[in-house]
């Protein structure tokens, strides 16, 4: 698979603002999923699986706005 000029601007900026956010120690799932989505749309996966566990659980206790389609599935609450 061939990543796409715009793909590739995706993963920079995510990248950038990822280590800006650590240059600042603020690292959130919201980071995490940018940086996830943007790899991910540039490799053919899904943002899902290039999260943790904990990030995962995150994104799904905090709201974080998630297409399955294109992120992969989160885990279920808790509260089922």
């Amino acid at each position: 698979m061939q990543a796409t000029h715009a793909q590739l601007e995706a993963v920079l900026a995510a990248a950038n603002h990822l280590l800006g956010a650590r240059q600042d120690q603020m690292l959130t799932v919201e980071e995490w999923a940018d940086l996830a989505r943007a790899v991910a749309a540039c490799t053919g996966r899904k943002t899902a699986d290039l999260l943790i566990e904990r990030d995962l659980e995150d994104a799904a206790e905090y709201g974080l706005a998630w297409d399955e389609a294109t992120d992969g599935p989160l885990p279920a609450s808790d509260e089922d």
